[in-house]
């Protein structure tokens, strides 16, 4: 340690950290089939589904920082830490559809669905000593700092981060309290209450304080991925698909409503992490299709609205929303003989561009300019 200065220094010795977790799930699903009229069919169903948590979030190594200046100024040490008795995230599933089958290749749906997730992963704190490592700058009684503390206080001198450690480098260079105090006394200006600049770079350069058996341990503040968060998300979407007679011309379009109950809020405190789901959007799709004499083609235009793609991002805590992108694509087939069939295909026809911002859409963080690809492929069957 150097003024407020802290590094953290690999031992070689090794200490073993383990722990363990598990669960068990019953995963029920149900569906019910309804045909109320002829070819109007109502479907009902409900399941329960799990997802693992990340694989990193359940390692168990800790990683431990120092704090950006002395402790007893103010300073907290900071480590992370794995949850290997992170659950899994579990979800119940409702569903609900009516679908009129009006011709053998058309019909008409409006679906609605409903799911309750648990166990969404967050981040949690909480205060430990890890790995019997001592603090060096704690001004508790009974060590260096805290005779530090004490010295500076009879000079009247505060206890700055500088002081504090000249005056604790001294103590543990002359191994006695009252040489340290006359030596830091003869750079110290007591009517500017100022210790002599250059003096405070040379202990600075010359000294490293360790923490030793009369420190007290560090108290880290840990950060840890916790399960503390539960949502719900619902929704409806609407669905259809028409041919027009016997010319082999149809269309398709689908329209989806998705909300959910956590959001991000823009006007919370940006000293504080939050909690929101990400992903959510409205989406539109419309497609227009040609399947006849062996030609299977398809123009397909597909929009989503804008969504929460990341969140606490840097030190403001800031979101990432991706703008609304809309994007056009195309392919074809045609089957030279049952075995054998050529594609190809266009994606992103109108060359549309990405783009993300935090609060305010000013406040870019990315943007792409995409062109448009061509596939080129053939398919055989043997």
């Amino acid at each position: 340690m150097s003024d407020n200065d802290f590094t953290v220094s690999i031992s070689n010795q090794t200490q073993f950290v383990s722990d363990g977790g598990s669960y068990s799930n019953l995963l029920p699903q149900v569906d019910f089939q309804v045909e109320f009229a002829k070819n109007l069919i109502g479907r009902l169903s409900y399941s329960k589904t799990i997802a693992r948590p990340n694989y990193n979030n359940l390692y168990t190594s800790t990683t431990v920082g120092g704090p950006p200046r002395p402790t007893f100024n103010g300073g907290i040490p900071g480590a992370t830490t794995g949850n290997a008795r992170l659950r899994a995230l579990e979800s119940d599933n409702f569903d609900a559809s009516l679908e009129w089958y009006f011709k053998p290749d058309s019909y008409v749906s409006v679906a609605f669905f409903d799911k309750r997730v648990r166990n969404f992963i967050g981040n949690g704190q909480f205060n430990s000593t890890l790995f019997g490592l001592r603090d060096p700058s704690s001004g508790a009684a009974g060590s260096r700092s805290g005779a530090a503390r004490t010295a500076l206080g009879g000079l009247g001198a505060d206890t700055s981060d500088g002081n504090l450690f000249v005056m604790s480098a001294l103590i543990q260079a002359t191994g006695s309290v009252a040489a340290a105090t006359a030596q830091f006394a003869a750079h110290y200006n007591a009517t500017t209450r100022q210790l002599d600049d250059d003096y405070l770079k040379l202990i600075n350069n010359t000294y490293d304080l360790n923490g030793i058996a009369s420190d007290p341990l560090y108290q880290f503040q840990v950060t840890q991925p916790i399960n503390n968060k539960d949502a719900e998300i619902y929704g409806v979407e609407l669905a259809g698909q028409y041919f027009f007679g016997r010319t082999g011309i149809g269309i398709a379009a689908a329209y989806t409503l998705v909300r959910g109950d956590v959001g991000f809020n823009l006007g919370a405190s940006p000293a504080e992490d939050q909690f929101a789901l990400l992903g959510l959007s409205d989406t539109i799709s419309g497609t227009l299709i040609y399947e006849k004499h062996g030609i299977s083609a398809r123009l397909a235009y597909n929009w989503r609205d804008r969504f929460l793609s990341g969140i606490n991002r840097q030190g403001s805590r800031n979101p990432e929303f991706t703008a609304p992108f809309g994007q056009l694509d195309a392919s074809i087939s045609y089957e030279i003989t049952p075995q054998i069939a050529i594609t190809l295909e266009g994606i992103n026809l109108t060359e549309t561009a990405v783009r993300t911002y935090a609060r305010d859409k000013k406040e870019l963080w990315y943007a792409q300019e995409l062109d448009r690809r061509f596939l080129l492929g053939a398919r055989f069957k043997f």
